[in-house]
């Protein structure tokens, strides 16, 4: 009987053995995940630093914008008053009209990859959304493990004190 006690303490001992190389698998995956997540991060502020350069570059387009339309004021208030520079302000405004379009469809082109950044974003931030569950719960498992191993080192301390009080009473028989 002794035996097959010493058998069963073994037993939950090599199981809360397998439950600490559990334990530190899970933290080496945590360990990676926040690395994973960090490289996010660092990504994600990149990503930041781009979409700041990308509204300099707007609004260094939005101040070309106003300073060809303001010229264009200028050139039909020309046009009124000198009647002999007509044709050739009506050629400088047909130039200004196809830069117009070309800068119409740069900012086109801008909103677009606006759009394909906002997706990545909204992306990044489901990506990251998953990553939390992950983490939350590989947390829960790991406290559920940590429970389980706590009543094992208790059951295992009450085996211990049940093995020393049977010894003892074995030594007061004999």
């Amino acid at each position: 009987m002794e035996n097959e006690l010493l058998k069963q303490i073994l037993a939950k001992l090599n199981e809360i053995d397998d439950i600490k190389t559990g334990l530190n698998e899970m933290n080496n995956r945590l360990n990676r995940m926040e690395s994973y997540i960090s490289e996010v991060k660092q990504d994600i502020i990149g990503m930041k630093e781009e979409i700041k350069e990308i509204k300099l570059e707007q609004q260094l387009m939005k101040q070309d914008i106003t300073d060809i339309k303001q010229e264009q004021l200028l050139m039909k208030q020309d046009t009124t008053d000198i009647k002999q520079e007509q044709l050739l302000m009506k050629q400088d405004i047909t130039d200004i009209k196809q830069e117009q379009l070309l800068m119409k469809q740069d900012i086109t082109d801008i909103k677009q990859e606006q759009l394909l950044m906002k997706q990545d974003i909204t992306e990044m931030k489901q990506e990251q959304q998953q990553i939390k569950l992950v983490v939350l719960e590989t947390n829960k498992r790991t406290k559920e493990i940590a429970a389980k191993q706590d009543e094992h080192e208790q059951l295992i301390h009450l085996l211990g004190m049940r093995s020393l009080k049977q010894e003892a009473e074995l030594n007061r028989m004999k």
